[in-house]
């Protein structure tokens, strides 16, 4: 029973790799060069890349790319070294939201769960639960700054929010008091920016 534990997340792992090699890219350098492929960002800053499906594998970093645009569906996914307040390490992020006031930046996290065994009588057990799932960490930033401040994650015991969210909106009292008020809350993220770039001055 123990095998097949190891054997799930490790099947997981790889077929998150070898989906990631053939998903249809574009790499955007820092003196405006194009390069079209396939390609992946890996958890070290870098990106695995390919010419062709079958082609040999190259990497770059993002000291020289400077968006990496991902196409998983019809629009791309685009990815970008994020300077981050409090840490001396950029960060690649998706560029998920542009607006005329904040940009919204996330890291999305896969995990996995294992399944819980609960005895069953006569020494048969009824396996529930377990799976992959994901954690969402956010990021903001205004167009005037250079760092991008982290918000917080979709984990649900993340704490500050209220607070955190309301410095960062303090140049909009009635979106401040809507969070104050719990009127939007940490789930209503995509409300919270979307009111921030089309209400707020």
């Amino acid at each position: 029973m123990k095998l097949h534990y190891l054997i799930i997340p490790i099947l997981l792992s790889l077929s998150i790799q070898c989906y990631g090699q053939k998903t249809r890219a574009e790499l955007i350098f820092k003196d405006s060069t194009v390069m079209k492929g396939y390609a992946e960002p890996t958890n070290v800053n870098n990106i695995r890349f390919r010419k062709e499906k079958r082609a040999k594998k190259q990497f770059f970093s993002f000291e020289e790319v400077d968006t990496l645009k991902v196409y998983y569906d019809f629009e791309p996914t685009i990815f970008v070294l994020v300077k981050i307040k409090d840490k001396t390490v950029p960060e690649v992020l998706e560029m998920a939201h542009t607006g005329k006031n904040v940009t919204y930046f996330r890291e999305v996290s896969q995990g996995y769960s294992a399944p819980i065994m609960t005895p069953t009588g006569g020494g048969g057990f009824l396996m529930t639960g377990g799976g992959a799932y994901n954690t969402i960490y956010s990021y903001l930033r205004k167009p005037n700054e250079e760092e991008a401040l982290y918000l917080g994650s979709s984990y649900w015991l993340t704490k500050n929010f209220k607070k955190t969210a309301s410095d960062f909106f303090s140049d909009c009292p009635s979106l401040v008091k809507k969070i104050t008020d719990k009127e939007m809350k940490k789930r209503d993220l995509k409300e919270i920016i979307n009111y921030y770039n089309s209400v707020c001055e």
